[in-house]
């Protein structure tokens, strides 16, 4: 017979068996995986792109910027925010503490432009702006929109110098065409208004692109605890330079006014308001038949 010795098998050396030309088992896994790495990061791009060249369109403040907001514009949307924001500004008693009238840019029809005249020590130039805006009229509902209850402080001012940007942050932020916004501030008792704070939209722009709630505390403080609020320095530090005293002049060639803001001095800024001191009347002697 045949050999008892086990068949020989060719050795795992040169020759032995090689995988199918197909290539490995895992390669589809590997593509499907690179190619998800190249789009994530594609995405990631994208979305640095959209934070650098649009920052207001990046996450929540583009369309959670506050929790209320009107829901018309133009000029009755103005009067949503006025309605909206004046009652929550109030006296320690908790009576509301002005009226808010809002209306175009605007005295009697006539359109209005601002114009800026800045001290000497800012260079002295006249600054006119034509766009739109809209004026906010603060309002005691005492003489000339005087506030007759409570004394003037610098505390109560600097309440409404709150409750103005807060007119002023909704309006840039929700009504469009509207680049400039003016306040006329109630005056003190027996004084006619004369003052305004005015904001133009550049002036607020990092608070255009975080909540409202980041900017104003949510809970808006009284006279009382205005200078505890956590807001109070950011307040100051936004209206104190927007502070303008006013006055109104017709133009000469078109059917055009101009409000003419010029800036309030340090000592007027920082002062508090203080009404009027009545005039003193002459007093009467009564005649003795001799004179003097």
């Amino acid at each position: 017979g045949g050999s008892l010795l086990p068949e020989r098998r060719a050795s795992a050396g040169v020759g032995a068996a090689r995988p199918p030309v197909g290539g490995s088992q895992y390669a589809p896994r590997f593509h499907f995986l690179t190619g998800a790495l190249l789009a994530f990061g594609a995405a990631a791009v994208a979305a640095l792109v959209l934070i650098v060249v649009d920052p207001g369109k990046s996450g929540g403040p583009a369309k959670d910027w506050s929790s209320w907001h009107p829901d018309t514009g133009g000029n009755t949307g103005a009067t949503e925010i006025a309605d909206h924001v004046s009652p929550q500004y109030r006296f320690t008693s908790g009576r509301q503490l002005v009226s808010v009238e809002a209306s175009p840019l605007q005295i009697e029809g006539v359109p209005l432009s601002v114009a800026i005249r800045e001290t000497a020590a800012a260079g002295g130039a006249i600054r006119v702006f034509a766009d739109g805006g809209l004026i906010y009229r603060l309002c005691g509902l005492g003489p000339y929109c005087s506030i007759i209850q409570g004394k003037p402080s610098r505390e109560r001012h600097l309440l409404l110098r709150r409750e103005a940007l807060e007119l002023a942050l909704y309006s840039f932020r929700y009504l469009a065409d509207v680049n400039q916004v003016v306040v006329f501030m109630p005056p003190p008792p027996g004084q006619k208004p004369n003052q305004a704070v005015f904001f133009r939209r550049g002036d607020v722009e990092p608070e255009m692109h975080r909540p409202l709630t980041q900017s104003l505390a949510a809970r808006v403080p009284t006279v009382r605890n205005v200078t505890l609020s956590p807001d109070a320095t950011l307040v100051d530090q936004i209206t104190s330079p927007k502070q303008f005293s006013y006055t109104l002049t017709p133009g000469n060639t078109e059917n055009r006014g101009f409000l003419v803001l010029d800036p309030l001095t340090d000592a007027q800024a920082n002062a508090p308001a203080t009404p009027a001191k009545p005039a003193k009347k002459a007093s009467k002697k009564r005649s003795t038949g001799t004179t003097n």
